[in-house]
C-alpha cells in the first residue's frame, strides 16, 4: 500500500483494499476514475478524512459474457462499455448512453463503478441498467452481496452500499435477436451535457405479431432515483405495438415523473418533454435489432 502526501490510499490488490475498508470504513472515501469525486471535493460537496484509490485493481476492469448474463466490472471505462462486442450488439442501450457521456477523454477514464457509486439520478447509465434489469454486486471481507438496482437505491444519492464495500460488478442477460431497446437524452447542449431527461427501454421477447412480453421503461433526472414507468411499462406487453400504443403509452409515462426545478430546467418541462422523449425512445427500440 502506497500512501501520499494528501492521505490518498492506493492498495495493490481487491483483498487489500478490502482490508483497509475493514479497519477504518469511517471517513473513507472510494475514488475510481475519480470524474465525480475531484469535482465533488474541490466543491466542498465531500470531505474525506482520506481517499482510497481503487484505479489500479485490474480485476474489476472487464467485459465479459457468461452463459446468457454479460458482466461489466466497476472498473470498465465507458470506452471499454462502447468497444466491447458484448455490450455493443446485446446491450446497446448502456452503449448508447456511455457514447454521450463527455468527451472521448472522460470517456476513457470515467468508469461505470464510479456513476453508480454516485448515485445521481441523472446518472447517464442508471435508466439503461434498470431497464437492462441489472443486479449490483458488492465485495466485503465478509463475503459478496448480489443487489437487484432497484433495490440499490434508497433514495437521492443514498446506496444501499455499507461502509466497508464497494462496487465490483453489474450484471444483467443479454439482449437476443428477439428484443429491442434504446436510450435517448435531452441535455442543454448536444454533447458534454448532464441529463435534463433520460429514457431507457427494454422490450423482451418479442413475437410475430409485434408484441412483446415484458417491457421496461426507466426514466432519469425526473424524480430523487430512477423511476420505472410502470403504467407505461404494462399498457406495451402483450399486444401489436401501434403507433397509437406507442404515444398512449407514453403519455402514462409522465405520471411516474416527479422532477424539480434545477438549473437544467423546471419541473414542468421536464414533465412535458416525458411523454415525447418516451414516445421517440419506443420507436426507436423497434427498429433496432441485435447485431
Amino acid at each position: 500500500m502506497i500512501r501520499s502526501e494528501i492521505d490518498v490510499l492506493t492498495p495493490r490488490s481487491l483483498d487489500e483494499a478490502l482490508g483497509i475498508l475493514h479497519e477504518e470504513p469511517a471517513g473513507l472515501q472510494i475514488v475510481a476514475g475519480g470524474s465525480d469525486v475531484i469535482v465533488q471535493l474541490r466543491d466542498g460537496v465531500i470531505k474525506p478524512k482520506k481517499l482510497l484509490s481503487i484505479l489500479s485493481l485490474k480485476e474489476l476492469r472487464f467485459v465479459r459474457k457468461q452463459g446468457e448474463r454479460i458482466h461489466v466490472g466497476a472498473l470498465a471505462t465507458y470506452n471499454d462499455i462502447t468497444t466491447s462486442p458484448f455490450t455493443r450488439d446485446q446491450a446497446w442501450p448502456l452503449v448508447e448512453a456511455a457514447r454521450q457521456i463527455g468527451a472521448i477523454q472522460l470517456q476513457n477514464t470515467a468508469t461505470l463503478g464510479g456513476n453508480l457509486g454516485n448515485a445521481s439520478p441523472a446518472g447517464d447509465s442508471l435508466p439503461p441498467l434498470y431497464a437492462l434489469d441489472a443486479v449490483v454486486v458488492t465485495r466485503s471481507r465478509a463475503g459478496t452481496r448480489e443487489i437487484p438496482i432497484e433495490e440499490f437505491y434508497i433514495s437521492y444519492r443514498k446506496t444501499a452500499l455499507r461502509q466497508d464495500e464497494l462496487i465490483a460488478e453489474v450484471h444483467f442477460k443479454a439482449l437476443s435477436e428477439r428484443d429491442r431497446g434504446s436510450y435517448k437524452k435531452l441535455g442543454l447542449r448536444l454533447a458534454n451535457a448532464i441529463s435534463i431527461v433520460d429514457v431507457a427501454t427494454v422490450l423482451r421477447d418479442g413475437n410475430s405479431d409485434g408484441s412483446f412480453e415484458e417491457a421496461r421503461v426507466a426514466l432519469g433526472a425526473v424524480a430523487p432515483t430512477i423511476r420505472r414507468a410502470k403504467a407505461c411499462e404494462q399498457s406495451l406487453t402483450r399486444k401489436p405495438l401501434t403507433q397509437k400504443i406507442l404515444k398512449d403509452a407514453a403519455a402514462l409515462a409522465v405520471e411516474d415523473a416527479v422532477p424539480i426545478d434545477d438549473i437544467r430546467g423546471s419541473a414542468r418541462y421536464r414533465k412535458d418533454v416525458v411523454a415525447s422523449l418516451v414516445y421517440e425512445a419506443l420507436e426507436e427500440a423497434l427498429k433496432r435489432r441485435v447485431g
